[in-house]
């Protein structure tokens, strides 16, 4: 048997906004473009005979024009080589009337799958079954059985497994896929997406999401990847490839017990990194010595990080004196008005301005 090789990717989600990220959004955008031609380098240094696609190339429906004339020509340098692309369309970028799949005309060598089933595409020695996404609640693997053949049998599908806990992810539920379902494909490989993390699904049939080969939020961690499929005297082995430029990360930090920030920006120095997104959430009760700005902080720092985000989620201690002095009638009164405050921002700035002035009287007093 001749040797297949494949590059499986997914969720690349190109044209994301990444609004969380402020004035690096539009960075982080290129980010995902650059990776894309990446895997395109790769595959062609690879000599792979496809690259398979699980859904969510696109962000939206209805990409950006620029931004699709861009992936048509990578997909040309791949038409070059003589390499196929094979694309299952996802919840993001779904198959549907006046979507990019059908307002766009793809080079020759991308196989975009149109079908609500499962279907099969032949590629010299290898079949690969795949299906538009058109709604989220078709069980897009359903009693499927693929067809007995001496070929490479791949499954090209962008849905979710229902033995993953996925609690913070409300889109779990879409296209439910069984481990039965898996186990009685007669599939060689299932290529899946829609999980932004590599996952391998353990069952009868090697089964694995690539995940996304860039960031795209601080629930991924760790560096994302591309799989390397490759088939030869019946096995088949996957191998992830590294290819993210950036890093989310977030530290947290209990600040209950310091008594200056010297801590708190020791650690900042040691993790710092040009290609790091870095989230430092502070934590605990602190005494009101502690003076803590996360404005000067960022500031100080977000020149050592491609992005710096600080959360202030410190509390106040609970053994403030409510005394007769000025002091405990500034406390009183100012934790009367954080008691009364239901909207989570304007009592946290209540609560930063009792901490500064406890600290402005303390020195004056």
């Amino acid at each position: 048997m001749k040797t297949v090789k494949l590059i499986h990717t997914s969720d690349l989600h190109l044209g994301k906004t990444f609004s969380e990220l402020g004035d690096e959004s539009k960075l982080h955008r290129n980010d995902c473009q650059n990776v894309f031609s990446n895997i395109i380098d790769l595959c062609i240094k690879e000599k792979v005979n496809a690259l398979l696609i699980a859904g969510d190339l696109f962000d939206s429906p209805e990409p950006n024009k620029s931004l699709v004339k861009f992936v048509i020509g990578e997909f040309e340098r791949l038409k070059n080589e003589k390499i196929s692309v094979f694309i299952s369309s996802g919840n993001h970028d779904p198959y549907k009337k006046g979507s990019v799949w059908l307002e766009h005309r793809f080079p020759s060598n991308v196989i975009v799958f149109s079908s609500v089933d499962m279907e099969a595409k032949e590629l010299d020695g290898i079949t690969i079954y795949g299906l538009a996404y058109t709604n989220d609640a078709k069980e897009p693997m359903k009693n499927f059985e693929a067809e007995d053949s001496d070929n490479f049998k791949v499954g090209l599908v962008h849905g979710s497994t229902t033995d993953i806990n996925w609690n913070e992810e409300p889109e779990a539920g879409y296209r439910r896929i069984t481990k039965t379902d898996v186990d009685n494909c007669k599939l060689d490989y299932v290529a899946l997406g829609h999980f932004h993390d590599i996952i391998e699904i353990k069952s009868k049939t090697r089964c694995f999401y690539s995940g996304s080969p860039e960031p795209l939020s601080f629930k991924n961690k760790g560096d994302s990847c591309v799989l390397l499929v490759t088939h030869v005297d019946g096995k088949t082995v996957v191998k992830p490839i590294k290819t993210n430029i950036k890093t989310f990360e977030t530290l947290e930090i209990d600040c209950t017990n310091m008594e200056s920030d010297s801590d708190i920006r020791k650690i900042l120095e040691k993790n710092s990194g040009e290609n790091k997104i870095l989230r430092l959430v502070i934590t605990g009760s602190p005494s009101l010595d502690l003076n803590l700005d996360k404005e000067f902080l960022k500031k100080e720092f977000e020149s050592k990080y491609f992005c710096l985000k600080v959360v202030d989620n410190v509390h106040l201690p609970e053994n403030l004196t409510e005394d007769e002095t000025i002091r405990g009638h500034f406390i009183r009164l100012v934790k009367s008005e954080i008691d009364k405050e239901k909207d989570s921002e304007k009592k946290k700035r209540l609560e930063n301005a009792l901490r500064l002035g406890v600290g402005y009287l303390d020195k004056k007093l």
